[in-house]
Parts: structure tokens; C-alpha cells; sequence
């Protein structure tokens, strides 16, 4: 094998290696990495330390556990500002942060998973952020499911199907039905315990749900009126959001 192709060989054990963090966000322990990545540990060791040197995963405690750093931030940053659509959201988001002062964020769809573009976080002492970058499944937490309530029924079966039993599917499927009508998902402490997330769908102009835009914070903060005021804006703010893209309600 010669040195060009050994080091292409290289780079894609390297984002095997970082996409074993794609789709969760609690630290992993090197024989989980091992494990997704299908790596020995020799190898496996190498790709992490030049993670680690280049700022993009970070060792933390003893026994170690790894988690991406702040490399991967600057990269998911430079990225979401080369998007129209966070570009677009920029004011929106604003206005609801102002608004409410709680953390607010646009999701956008990749396949069976959502990715955090844009998060402007609350500055109340106590208030929850996942940060940029951040991914999770469709089949949870608001900013997921009010996804997931718009993808076409076939695929959003196998989606669900791959991540829940049957008692749990029977439950998402009533979820995602209310999510359809009201055209607003609610969840709490899916991620973080105590918390309340409200997110509505964004379209583009061919109808498709490709995003999400959501309000986070404690749940201590939402009685009943705030939950349904805050609603209200967020489904507000994502149809103009939609509408800006093309999309005709």
C-alpha cells in the first residue's frame, strides 16, 4: 500500500473515530470507541492522541473517558455560518431569547438524526444549553420529534421502529400524531432531568421538515400559561422561518 493511500486509510479511521460521538452525547470509554469504531487499540490510541493534540476530542478523569472538544465547536460554527438558513433564523432566535430568556436553538435534519446549527443560550443562572453541534435521534426530544411528526409515515416507522420497543412505539405514535395536529412537540427531561423543551417544525418550499426550532429551559420556570405562551411563539417563529425558505402553509 503506498503512502498516499496509507494515509487516506488514516483519515477515514480518524472520522470513524469521531463519528463514534455523532449521536451521543455523554462521554465514551475507549473500549465503547473501540467497539464502534471496530479499531484495535493500538490504533485506536494513535488516532486519539492526534485528536486530542489537534483540540477536537478531550480526555477527562481516571479511569479516562473521551468527549469531542472545542475543535469540533469551531468547525460546526464555520459551518452553520455558511448556511442561509441559520443566517435567516439569526433574527428569530433573537427575538425569542428576548422575549422569553430562555435558550433557544435551530435543529436541522440529517437522515435519522438532528444537528444543532445555531443555539443563543438564556443567561438566567439557571438554564440548560446542549451547544453546537450537538446531535440526537428524531425519535427523541421535542426538537426531534416535531421532526419526525412530518417525515413521511413509511420512514418515520423505520425510524422509530430502530430506536424503541413496541410499547414505547404505540406511545410516539399517539405523540406524533397530537404533534401533527397542534403543530408543536413538548417533552421533558428526555436529556436533562428537570427540563422543558418546546420545538415546532421548519419546511422549506417543497414542504419537507428539515429542521426544527425550539425553547429550552427548567420546568420550574413553565406552569401551564408560560408552556402554552411560549408554544405559541415558537410555532410562530418557525412558520416565518418556513416562510422565508419557500414554504406555503
Amino acid at each position: 500500500m503506498g503512502v498516499k493511500s496509507e494515509n487516506v486509510r488514516a483519515i477515514d479511521r480518524a472520522i470513524d473515530v469521531l463519528e463514534c460521538f455523532a449521536s451521543d452525547r455523554n462521554a465514551l470509554s475507549i473500549t465503547e470507541i473501540e467497539k464502534r469504531a471496530k479499531l484495535s487499540r493500538p490504533t485506536l490510541y494513535r488516532i486519539l492522541s492526534t485528536l486530542i493534540r489537534r483540540g477536537l476530542v478531550r480526555k477527562d478523569g481516571d479511569p479516562p473517558r473521551y468527549r469531542l472538544d472545542v475543535g469540533i465547536g469551531r468547525l460546526a460554527d464555520a459551518w452553520a455560518n455558511s448556511l442561509d438558513i441559520v443566517r435567516l433564523a439569526a433574527p428569530l432566535l433573537q427575538e425569542l431569547l428576548e422575549l422569553h430568556d430562555e435558550t433557544v436553538a435551530l435543529y436541522l435534519r440529517k437522515d435519522n438524526t438532528r444537528f444543532c446549527v445555531a443555539e443563543l443560550p438564556s443567561q438566567q443562572p439557571l438554564s440548560y444549553a446542549n451547544g453546537l453541534g450537538f446531535s440526537g435521534s428524531l425519535a427523541r426530544g421535542a426538537s426531534g420529534l416535531a421532526i419526525l411528526a412530518f417525515v413521511e409515515v413509511d420512514q418515520a416507522a423505520g425510524i422509530i421502529a430502530g430506536e424503541l420497543d413496541d410499547v414505547k412505539v404505540r406511545t410516539l405514535q399517539r405523540k406524533l400524531l397530537e404533534i401533527r395536529r397542534d403543530g408543536v412537540a413538548l417533552s421533558g427531561g428526555d436529556f436533562i432531568e428537570g427540563a422543558q423543551a418546546i420545538a415546532s417544525p421548519v419546511f422549506d418550499r417543497y414542504g419537507a421538515a428539515i429542521g426544527s426550532l425550539g425553547l429550552f429551559g427548567p420546568s420550574v420556570r413553565f406552569p401551564p400559561k408560560r408552556v402554552s405562551d411560549c408554544s405559541k411563539a415558537v410555532k410562530q417563529s418557525a412558520l416565518a422561518l418556513s416562510s422565508l425558505l419557500g414554504y406555503q402553509s
